[in-house]
């Protein structure tokens, strides 16, 4: 098997030298746990060419938590955060205002119709342009939330399998950040079987302080590498506490 890193090196230990080139892996967790700050230490690791997909951040701050920690900033970002926003919000709220003024329904429904000609598929998108990196990829999806609360859920299951093949074929990496709890249960069984790697970021509060954990729920065809791991966010990200 060929491994590569996943960011954390007791993590790679726990999971028997790292991930397998070709996985793709979901990590998960509630509000503020730090799935977004795995995804940035996934992005600084390994040696394959880096593109970070973000529906969540502005570039810059991207890259501000990269030189904070120390992390490499040759990551090519695609904000698809900003591209929603020039492209659906922004249109919503012109729409919004035209209404506040007193234009009539007519020219809105209209308006509406012309703008839905050129409306992007954000989804589509995605899985585009990762068919297009070229391998060996190390891609970040930051996160699936945006995906699930803007197209059926039929859709986003078979744009990952289309991202999992290529990822696998390529021999690459691809990492999904997913809030816990929040969608159906049938919809994260199903993004769960896809995965072929299954974190969870994990904390509870102990006294006056909370205490973090990595849990390796699944490493598909290494059943021994599940397992915990207590964890500890500082200055040079996360490791074993």
């Amino acid at each position: 098997m060929k491994f590569t890193s996943i960011g954390i090196p007791a993590l790679d230990e726990q999971m028997g030298g790292g991930i397998q080139k070709g996985s793709t892996v979901l990590v998960m967790g509630s509000p503020g746990s730090g799935a977004e700050f795995f995804a940035k230490q996934f992005a600084s690791a390994g040696q394959e060419t880096v593109t970070y997909f973000t529906s969540t951040e502005r570039d810059e701050d991207v890259l501000a938590v990269m030189r904070e920690y120390g992390w490499r900033t040759d990551l090519k970002i695609v904000n698809v955060g900003s591209k929603y926003y020039e492209n659906v919000l922004a249109k919503k709220l012109e729409v919004s205002r035209f209404r506040q003024e007193g234009v009539t329904l007519g020219d809105i429904r209209r308006f509406r119709e012309q703008d839905s000609l050129k409306e992007e598929n954000f989804l589509t998108f995605l899985a585009y342009e990762i068919s297009k990196l070229s391998p060996p990829f190390r891609a970040v999806i930051n996160s699936l939330d945006f995906y699930l609360e803007n197209y059926e859920s039929s859709e986003v299951l078979m744009a990952m399998r289309t991202i999992k093949a290529h990822t696998q074929h390529s021999e690459s990496v691809t990492l999904m950040t997913m809030l816990k709890g929040v969608h159906e249960s049938r919809i994260q069984s199903s993004i769960e079987d896809l995965a072929d790697v299954i974190l969870e970021l994990d904390r509870e509060k102990v006294a006056h302080e909370f205490k973090k954990y990595i849990i390796v729920q699944k490493v598909r065809n290494r059943p021994a590498m599940v397992g915990i791991i207590p964890c500890l966010f500082d200055k040079t990200g996360i490791r074993p506490a």
